[in-house]
C-alpha cells in the first residue's frame, strides 16, 4: 500500500513538472515578437533582440529600432526589407540609404567577393530555382578627371555640394559602375565604396545614378538556406531548392551514406531473414531519426 502511494505521488509530481514546463514554453512563445514596422512575419530562425530564449536562433537576431527591423552585419546596420520563408532569403539595405533621396549614401562598404567577408550565417548566393544566382555590385569611384566611358555613370546630379564620408574635401568627379573589374578601372580613379543591388537587375537599364540608387535602396538578398538545411536534415551540409520550392539535401557525402545504409539494411534482411518491427526512415530530417529496429526470427 505504501509503495502504491509513493508511486502515485511520484506520478503527480512528474505531471506537475511537465505542466509547468509546457506553461512556461507557452508564455515564452506568446512573448516572441513577430512584427516590426513593414516586416510582419518574423519567425524562426529569426528572433528580435530582447525576446525570451526559444523564440529563435540568437545567431539570427534582429532589432526593432524606430519601427524599422534592423540587421547588424559586419559591422554595419541594414534595414530588413523582406523575409522569404519559401526561398530562404532576407532582403536588406544599408540604413544610410533613403528612398527617393539619391544624395543619401551607404554608411558601410559591402561586397560579397570571396575575400571580403567570412559569411558564416548567410550566403550571397541563393538557389530559388535550383541554380546559383550571382550578386551584383556597385562600385563608387573618385576620379581626378572626367571619364568618357559608358561604364562610368556620372553622379553629379545627386552629389554636387554634398559631403560624403570617406571622400576628401578636394574630391574630384564621382562615378558609379556596375560589376566593375580590374581592366575597366581608369588610372585616374580610386575605389571609394562598394554596395550591393539585386542580382536580377539588368545593368544596361541603369542609365543614371538615381536609378542605381533606387536599386540600392530596394536592397539585396542574402540566403539562410544552409541554416534551414542543417535544421531539417541532420548531418547534411549542403541543400538546394527545387522548382516547387521544396528543400532537399544535395550533400554528396550525406547521399552516399544514405545509399550505403540502405544497402546494409537490404543485405541484413536478405541474409539473416529478418522481420521489420518498425518503420525504417533513412533520413536525417529533424522529425525523423534513423530507426532500424529489427527482430530476428
Amino acid at each position: 500500500m505504501l509503495k502504491n502511494r509513493v508511486f502515485v505521488i511520484y506520478l503527480l509530481l512528474l505531471l506537475l513538472l511537465l505542466l509547468h514546463q509546457s506553461f512556461s514554453i507557452t508564455i515564452e512563445k506568446n512573448e516572441c515578437t513577430n512584427s516590426c514596422g513593414e516586416i510582419s512575419n518574423i519567425t524562426y530562425p529569426f528572433q528580435m533582440k530582447g525576446d525570451p530564449k526559444g523564440c529563435g536562433d540568437h545567431h539570427f537576431e534582429l532589432a526593432c529600432i524606430n519601427n524599422h527591423t534592423v540587421l547588424n552585419l559586419y559591422p554595419g546596420k541594414y534595414y530588413v526589407r523582406y523575409i522569404s520563408y519559401t526561398n530562404y532569403t532576407i532582403r536588406i539595405a544599408d540604413v544610410g540609404l533613403q528612398n527617393g533621396n539619391c544624395s543619401s549614401f551607404p554608411h558601410r562598404s559591402l561586397s560579397c567577393a570571396p575575400s571580403s567577408h567570412e559569411w558564416k550565417r548567410y550566403t550571397c548566393l541563393s538557389q530559388p530555382d535550383g541554380g546559383y544566382r550571382s550578386y551584383t555590385t556597385v562600385t563608387i569611384f573618385d576620379c581626378t578627371k572626367a571619364i568618357d566611358s559608358p561604364l562610368y555613370v556620372d553622379t553629379s546630379l545627386c552629389f554636387d555640394g554634398v559631403e560624403l564620408s570617406n571622400f576628401s574635401s578636394t574630391r574630384g568627379r564621382v562615378y558609379a559602375m556596375i560589376d566593375a573589374d580590374v581592366s575597366s578601372v581608369e588610372t585616374a580613379c580610386t575605389i571609394k565604396h562598394m554596395a550591393m543591388i539585386p542580382w536580377w537587375v539588368n545593368r544596361y537599364d541603369l542609365l543614371s545614378y538615381a536609378q542605381i540608387h533606387e536599386q540600392m535602396s530596394y536592397g539585396f538578398e542574402l540566403s539562410w538556406l544552409q541554416k534551414a538545411c542543417k535544421t531539417q536534415f541532420k548531418g547534411c551540409w549542403e541543400c538546394s531548392i527545387d522548382a516547387t520550392s521544396q528543400i532537399y539535401c544535395s550533400d554528396s557525402k550525406y547521399l552516399r551514406f544514405v545509399q550505403f545504409s540502405q544497402q546494409i539494411y537490404l543485405a541484413v534482411k536478405f541474409h539473416l531473414n529478418v522481420k521489420l518491427s518498425s518503420v525504417i526512415c533513412i533520413s536525417f530530417h529533424s522529425s525523423c531519426d534513423l530507426k532500424m529496429a529489427i527482430k530476428i526470427k
